[in-house]
């Protein structure tokens, strides 16, 4: 009767809705009465107490309890930089787990000037080729140029690059620590000398007290070690590398003929690896340092190969790299002809295109001893015939020739006509031409090539700072021998479509260089250089001699 009354009770609850609770119970099982609380002395002691103090009691006892329960740890709240909250994860242990930086690598293409030094880089796997902007707002350098100096300041401190610039920059034009590269290469071999910069270069170095410690080579070393440095803390602060971890290796270039020279190759080696350990230093101090004192500890620092993270690169090779990517390419021979400050590098190839894989072969290479310094030196004459006193600066200069600042007033116009300019320029582009040196490279470039016809159709591509001078397609139009009557093509290098300008708005007969020299080593084209070059003169066609009868047979 009992298991009859409890089904039709479960059977109630069933239509109330309350068919759930009863599943979860079962039928049959007798339920269980209430356990008795059983209070422990504590308990019944609180019991007797009044409320207030049985109130202050049950806290003090929750307090005790939690105390004793582990520690549970809550991460805290940050707020993200979109302003969303985001959480911080940790570990079991209670540290912050930090998602691991993304590894990116940079090719940095480093063109090492006379006058000013140009950075492009290119992160692997990317196809854009950047300019780096260095933003200094210099009067006499354009903001995509690094300039290649160094000066001493009244309180006897080495000053690199943008300092040393906004430093003698109200000074004579001359003045300072430069043209260092000419000097390395000219110490090492007499071919490479220039007596004015060998002079300019002791000359200020007696005047401020330094002992003859103070070469050519360090000072080199110290300010490739700053431009290297200079350009790791650009990118480094540039939005889409700010949560990486970045790994770079630097392409420097070099003339080809300073690379076939054992000495002055040798030594510009030891450089780039005295200038690495320097940069490597500053960048594991992550402060500032004394740069002339720590290049005393590097200077016989040697890197193996494997651990090597710069490297020397022919600049012909380098320049070349634009226009084997452009549509424009076609094998034959070619010419560069980069006009710097301090040197002009002249070099010639054969380029052939072997089931679309290019390969170069270099006849020749010279660099001359000739560049804008020789035309900055004339004009420099000409301003101060019309000054009254003898001082020219680097600004006055640098109007002359690229006339940067054309709405200035024109009681600050230089006293100097345009025509005058011209005819200096055309000048120096003439000497430079029919140099004994131009003539020779040339030269050297047909002994390997002795067929005239194909000295007919050379292409020229004229890059480098000189590039935009009055004149120059006319001047390096006529061919070098007197035998050939025709006129060579004379163009800039093609701008290549991954080249991206960056906020300096680098022109790129400026930036070729250093566009070639941000392709890592495997990329560049396979190219031989002059002295592996063997002679390409084609054979003399068969000459077949015939006697009379057999011409005239009866």
């Amino acid at each position: 009767m009992m298991k009859l009354l409890q089904g039709f009770w479960r059977f109630l609850g069933w239509l109330r809705g309350e068919k759930e609770e009863s599943r979860s119970k079962p039928l049959l099982v007798r339920e269980k009465p209430p356990s008795k609380r059983v209070k422990t002395k504590k308990a019944r002691e609180d019991s007797k107490l009044p409320s207030k103090q049985k109130k202050a009691a049950d806290k003090e006892s929750k307090r005790q309890d939690k105390e004793s329960l582990p520690r549970r740890i809550s991460a805290p709240k940050c707020k993200s930089s979109k302003g969303s909250k985001t959480q911080v994860n940790r570990n079991k242990s209670g540290a912050i787990i930090r998602r691991k930086k993304q590894r990116v690598y940079l090719q940095i293409g480093l063109d090492f000037g006379t006058s000013a030094t140009k950075v492009i880089y290119t992160q692997l796997g990317k196809r854009i080729s950047r300019a780096i902007c260095f933003d200094h707002n210099l009067p006499t350098y354009p903001d995509y140029c690094l300039p290649s100096l160094a000066a001493i300041d009244s309180q006897g401190n080495l000053l690199l690059g943008i300092e040393a610039a906004r430093f003698l920059s109200r000074k004579n034009w001359d003045t300072g620590f430069q043209r260092f590269k000419v000097a390395v290469a000219g110490k090492h071999d007499r071919t490479f000398y220039d007596e004015l910069t060998h002079e300019n270069f002791n000359r200020y170095r007696r005047k401020h007290s330094l002992d003859s410690d103070f070469t050519p080579e360090r000072l080199t070393a110290i300010y490739l070690a700053y431009a290297m440095h200079e350009s790791r803390e650009r990118i480094s602060k540039l939005p889409e590398y700010g949560d990486t971890d970045i790994e770079m290796a630097f392409n420097i270039c070099v003339p080809i003929d300073h690379i076939e020279n054992n000495k002055v190759r040798e030594a510009f080696e030891r450089i780039f690896t005295w200038a690495e350990a320097i940069e490597k230093y500053w960048y594991e101090k992550q402060e500032q340092i004394d740069l002339l004192r720590v290049s005393f500890e590097f200077q016989d620092t040697r890197i193996s190969k494997g651990d090597r993270r710069v490297f020397a690169v022919p600049e012909a090779v380098a320049t070349m790299a634009s226009y084997l990517v452009s549509l424009h390419k076609k094998p034959g021979l070619h010419a560069m002809i980069d006009i710097g400050a301090g040197t002009t590098d002249i070099s010639i190839c054969n380029l052939q295109l072997p089931s679309g894989q290019s390969k170069s072969y270099w006849y020749a290479a010279k660099n001359i001893s000739r560049g804008t310094i020789n035309i900055e030196r004339k004009i420099a004459s000409l301003i101060k015939k019309h000054k009254r006193n003898s001082l020219c600066t680097h600004q006055e200069i640098y109007q002359c020739l690229y006339k940067l600042n054309p709405n200035q007033s024109e009681s600050r116009r230089l006293p100097v006509k345009d025509a005058d300019i011209k005819s200096v320029v055309v000048e120096a582009l003439e000497d430079l031409r029919n140099s004994e040196e131009y003539y020779k490279t040339w030269g050297c470039a047909y002994n390997h090539l002795r067929k005239q016809t194909e000295w007919e159709k050379v292409e020229i591509f004229v890059c480098g700072g000189g590039a935009s001078l009055p004149g120059i397609k006319d001047v390096f139009a006529r061919p070098w021998w007197k035998n050939l009557e025709v006129r060579y093509s004379v163009s800039k290098l093609p701008t290549p479509d991954d080249y991206d300008s960056g906020d300096g708005v680098a022109p790129f007969t400026r930036m070729a260089v250093a566009y070639g020299l941000s392709k890592p080593l495997p990329e560049l084209e396979e190219y031989i250089l002059p002295s592996d070059v063997g002679d390409h003169t084609p054979a003399p066609l068969p000459y077949l001699k015939l006697d009379h009868e057999e011409i005239y047979p009866k």
